[in-house]
């Protein structure tokens, strides 16, 4: 190489590290310190998800150094908050928590129309796992699941469930049970899990469909009879109620419950933001909350979430071909 030649390279090289290094110096550091995340909770206050999403909130300020705000935007089982999210921009101070399978069913097998696909979010974390569950008032006729699945026999579409939204978790979990019972139920359908759980405390349903964490208080208060848990085992939390299949119907059904941001969030934005979430959900104090409220500590890191939000997709096809929401 001539020397001239030499001298061009070197100031060429020379030129791209400065540009480099100026590129670098004026991405600002993540996240701007007093520069608040917005947390949208996708459902109404009250509920599970905004429970935990509060506890979640108050953690990551400690971690990241900065307010984060929650924010509900509650509706169509979580699309009108979602729709929000993928329409922000992607840097990391607007986040929201997503439920699987109910996201999966948006833009699947349902008549939705969303503005979205799984590619539209980038996964931060998994926090927990919640099983579903199936209860009724203290005061029902309604004993055993059973009771309730022989009364829908004999009276069709006359029994009603509350859930919190169309084809949210609740509902697949209703869809499910119809399938494999041969029957069928009224399902109606509000805007979160803690509207759900009034509408049966106010007695205007038959019977509630939601997380352990929502029948939880009110199966230990006495209030509710929960009459079975839609998981492999039974619940600690309520260790007397027996899983669905027990009971001779094989639903199972528990949501998964993680932070997204919107695609095209940068590497770097993810990485600080996971890890955030990754210290707070495996601190003793986190996990201790999670517990209490009958939530299951689990997170995943965004590889290992878009891992399992794919499967859940495969999961959920056949489910989703052979019923029909109502």
């Amino acid at each position: 190489m001539s020397r001239r030649a030499a001298l061009a390279a070197m100031a060429l090289s020379l030129a791209s590290g400065a540009t480099s290094t100026a590129f670098a110096q004026a991405q600002p550091a993540f996240p701007q310190r007093g520069r608040p995340i917005i947390l949208i909770v996708p459902y109404a206050p009250g509920g599970v998800t905004d429970t935990a999403g509060r506890l979640m909130a108050v953690a990551l300020e400690r971690e990241l150094g900065t307010p984060v705000q929650v924010v509900n935007k509650a509706g169509a089982a979580s699309q009108i908050g979602l729709t929000e999210l993928v329409r922000s921009r992607p840097d990391g101070y607007t986040l929201s928590y997503a439920v699987l399978p109910t996201v999966v069913t948006h833009y699947t097998e349902t008549p939705r129309t969303p503005p979205y696909t799984r590619e539209s979010f980038q996964p931060i974390g998994n926090h927990h796992f919640s099983p579903q569950t199936i209860a009724v008032r203290a005061d029902s006729p309604y004993r055993t699941l059973r009771d309730l699945v022989e009364a829908a026999r004999a009276r069709p579409d006359t029994l009603s469930f509350s859930t919190s939204g169309q084809m949210a978790v609740p509902h697949t979990q209703v869809l499910m049970l119809e399938q494999v019972a041969g029957v069928k139920f009224i399902s109606v359908h509000y805007t979160g899990g803690a509207p759900s759980v009034n509408a049966l405390l106010g007695g205007h349903v038959d019977a509630f469909t939601g997380g352990t964490a929502d029948s939880l208080p009110h199966y230990r208060s006495g209030a509710w009879r929960v009459l079975g848990v839609a998981a492999m085992e039974r619940d600690s939390s309520m260790p007397d109620v027996p899983t669905l299949r027990e009971q001779g119907y094989d639903v199972i059904a528990a949501s998964a419950t993680g932070i997204v941001a919107p695609a095209g969030t940068p590497i770097p934005v993810v990485q600080a933001l996971s890890g955030a979430m990754q210290r707070v959900v495996q601190s003793p104090e986190h996990r201790r909350q999670l517990l209490d409220f009958s939530l299951v500590p689990a997170f995943m890191d965004p590889e290992a979430y878009t891992q399992f939000w794919m499967e859940t997709e495969r999961r959920m096809a056949p489910v989703l071909r052979t019923i029909r929401p109502n």
